[in-house]
Order: C-alpha cells, then structure tokens, then sequence
C-alpha cells in the first residue's frame, strides 16, 4: 500500500481562516486557564493578573515572527521549516526534534488535565471506577482521551478543525459566564474585591517570572497555526491573520478569569490565591462553586471541553512536525507515509500517541508543564533568530504577506525575554531542565548517527518564492 509515491503526495488544503483561528485559540485556551491557574495563584499570588498580562506582552513579539514567516513559508512543520532554512549545522533537526517533544508532551499535560475533570465527575457522582485511586483514575481516563483523539486526527484534518470549532466555542461561552459572574459579585461587595489583591506580589518580583515560566504553554497556540500552514486556504492572508486574532482573543480571557478567580471569592481563613493554590489543577472549578450558577457541573464541562480541543490541537501539531522532519529525511522515511484514503500522516501520528501516552503516566503535571514551557522558549529562541536570518539571506525572494515592523528589535527583544524566562523557570522545576537536555541529546545522538548522513541540504525555500497567488489561494 505505501509506494514511494504516497511520500509525494501534498496534504489537503481544506481548513479556513475561522478553522485555524480556533486551532490555535483551542491550544491557548487548555492549561493556561483550567490546569494551570490554581498552581500559578499559589506561586505569584495575585500578581497571577501580571503574570499572564506579561507572557503576552513577551509572547507577541514571538507571533509576530511566526505571522512573518508563516505568510512567507507555509509548510508543515512550522518553526523547524524556517530554522532549518534560516540556521546552519543541526539547528534544523534540534528544533524539529524540541518542537515534536514539546507539542506531544503538552498533549499528555491536556490529557492529564482531562483525566483530573473526570475523576473528579465520578468522584462526585460518588462512583468508584473499579476501586481505582483517584491518581490512577486521572492517569486510565488520560489514555482513553488520547487514544480518541489520535482516532480522531486518524480520519482527516477536516473531522479536526470540526471537532476543534465545535469545542473551542463551548468553552469560551462557558469562560464568559464564569467571568460575568464573578464580575457581578464583585460589583456587589463593598470594595468590590479589592482587599484580595493585597498584597498583589506577596512572594517577591521573581515568583511573578516563575510563573510566567510555568503558564508560558498557555500562549503557544499560534505556533500549531503555522504547523497548519499547508493545510490552510490562502496562507499568505490566513495565516499571520489567525495567528493575530489568537492572541487577541485569549489574552483578555485570561486576565478577566485571573481577575475574578481572586477577587469574587471569599474564604473563611487565609487568601484567595493560597486557596486556589491549595487545590491546584481544580483551584477553578473550586472558585465557580461559590459565584458561578450551576459552577460546578459548567466548570467541569468547561475543563472537559478545553483539555479535549487542547489535545486535539497539540496532537495535530506534533504529527505535523515529525512528518515533516521525515520527509526532510531528517527521521525514517516511512513516518512520513500519508493515509492513501484519509490523507494524514498516520505513522507519524501512532509516534507521537505512543509519546504521549507515555509521558502522561509515567511524570508529574508540574514538571510536565515546566518541560512543555522550555521546550518552546527554546524553539522560540531559535524561531526568532531564524526570522532575522531568512530576510536578511533570501527575504528579497520570498513572497511575504505580512512583515513586522521593528525588525530586528522586535525578535531581539523576545529573545532575551524568553532566555529569561527559561532561567527563571530551573528554580520551580530543575527537572524540566534535566529533561529538556537529555531530549537535545538524544536528538544530537540522533543526528550525528543517523540523520547527517541521510539529509540532503536543499534550498527547499524556494518552494515558497513568489508564490502565485492563484495558486495559494485555491
């Protein structure tokens, strides 16, 4: 069944400006807000407001870049298309390799997120599931979750942007309620909530950048944009487009959920953010017990719905990459293979599955997320560096549909900015260091006994030089 031929074969170009705006609005919209907004409450206290308010402003600078070269270059593969393009030596293959570990290793932090939802719905259903413990049960339901979304992927790209849209709009209909409520019973409070921001930053400037650190998967969703790019219908628009409009849309939801996830709560002994620290993972669905209508039961689908569109998005992103490392020959040949009837890379989706799986049972969820965090700071790095190099080489031959203004200030500044954040993030999680380095060197091992001698350099770039618009936009 897998001729040589079915390597050639190009992937459908069927997802819309709204599809790949969800995709990336669906990534963004997992941990940040229902995972990860208790662990962060507790390490930066109220300061939780800034901490997502800067990882924006930090992680803006990096879209540009990626809304650059995106409308430039819209590959599979994203930022490892336009690293091993813009950088020398193994650059190319180091960052595939990252962008590929930290896509499918956030996937197994959504899926961990999804498993904490439904043990918690069976918890208060009083249903024990087989005499599992409620840390084993999050772990079973993470795998189930996985394997339905790799079946979902398995069947087209088209069933994915559906399922993303479908779960994408839920959510955030569900964030409105849960912010219109706290908002409403802030309004009625006599100094509308303000006593719980004091004092805002009660552990210090540095527990501010730790936890910009830890939630900075949170805004890593525009990077599975470009992972779409030769899936998307007219790239040249579309893509810096919806990579825009992304940040746009979650930045405000973060900072309002922060905000009333504060100040609308009332607890009997200590803080707010102690308490949402305290049940880490569930610190939200904690909070919409008291101002929320029917907050529970909404904050519990709203978790569902946002680990399931988040894993969906990361699973589609991190098949995209190891494709397109193996058409590049950078890995076997063979994980390249596309579906001859379903048109996806269903090799190189059983890959990042197993990977997935495997993360998900076998390490803790805050050394997951730190691991995801530095993984992209690093790939971001390297991205922006990248971008500065492509339009000074062959910029003049390429055919852009956005440019940044600034350049090079703008991923000059992002650069610094994520280096900082990755060295503030080894005093939370030394462990995600540890693991981040021995992922580069097995990838480096890799490289040197492998993929050095089978990769042939091409100025593949050209492929996407003065692209005719007829062309792109069929």
């Amino acid at each position: 069944m897998d001729t040589d031929s079915s390597y050639e074969h190009e992937l459908a170009r069927t997802l819309s400006l709204f599809d790949i705006t969800m995709i990336g609005v669906g990534a963004m919209i997992g941990a940040g807000i229902f995972v990860l907004t208790g662990v962060a409450a507790g390490i930066a206290g109220p300061a939780l407001i800034l901490v997502f308010l800067v990882n924006g402003i930090i992680t803006s600078f990096t879209a540009l870049c990626y809304a650059e070269l995106g409308s430039a270059m819209p590959g599979a593969g994203g930022g490892y298309l336009w690293v091993r393009e813009g950088l020398p030596g193994p650059s190319g293959f180091v960052s595939g390799w990252m962008d590929w570990f930290a896509h499918t290793v956030a996937g197994s932090l959504y899926a961990l997120g999804f498993g904490a939802y439904f043990a918690l719905i069976l918890e208060l259903m009083g249903i024990s599931f087989f005499g599992l413990s409620f840390e084993i049960t999050i772990k079973l339901f993470a795998v189930i979750v996985i394997c339905f979304f790799l079946l979902i992927n398995f069947k087209g790209v088209s069933e994915t942007g559906m399922a993303e849209n479908v779960f994408t709009v839920a959510k955030i209909v569900i964030l409105a309620i849960f912010i219109g409520s706290g908002l409403w019973v802030m309004y009625n409070k006599p100094d509308f909530g303000f006593s719980n921001f004091s004092p805002f930053i009660p552990n210090g400037l540095g527990s501010i950048f730790i936890a910009c650190g830890l939630t900075f998967i949170a805004f890593e969703g525009y990077e599975i944009i470009a992972q779409a790019g030769e899936e998307v219908r007219n790239p040249r628009k579309n893509v810096p487009r919806a990579v825009i409009l992304s940040i746009l849309i979650v930045l405000p939801i973060y900072c309002l959920v922060a905000f009333v996830s504060l100040g609308a709560l009332t607890v009997e002994s200590g803080t707010t953010w102690q308490y949402l620290g305290e049940f880490q993972e569930l610190g939200l669905v904690e909070a919409a017990k008291q101002f929320m209508p029917f907050g529970v039961l909404l904050l519990i689908i709203g978790g569902l719905l946002s680990t399931m569109s988040a894993l969906n998005a990361t699973t589609y992103s991190s098949t995209r990459v190891s494709f397109a490392m193996a058409r590049d020959k950078f890995l076997p040949r063979k994980i390249a293979t596309i579906h001859r009837k379903n048109r996806t890379p269903y090799v190189a989706l059983f890959f990042s599955g197993m990977l997935m799986i495997f993360m998900s049972v076998s390490v803790p969820l805050e050394d997951v997320a730190s691991a995801t965090s530095l993984m992209f700071l690093f790939l971001f790095m390297l991205v922006n560096l990248s971008a500065i190099m492509i339009r000074r080489k062959i910029g003049d031959q390429l055919d852009y549909g956005y440019r940044m203004k600034f350049f090079p200030i703008i991923p000059i500044v992002a650069m610094c900015a994520n280096m900082a954040l990755a060295v503030f993030l080894f005093q939370f999680s030394p462990t995600a260091w540890y693991v981040t380095i021995l992922w580069v060197l097995i990838g480096l091992g890799i490289y040197f006994a492998y993929s050095r001698r089978h990769y042939v350099k091409t100025e593949q770039w050209k492929r996407y030089a003065h692209l005719k618009r007829d062309i792109e936009e069929k």
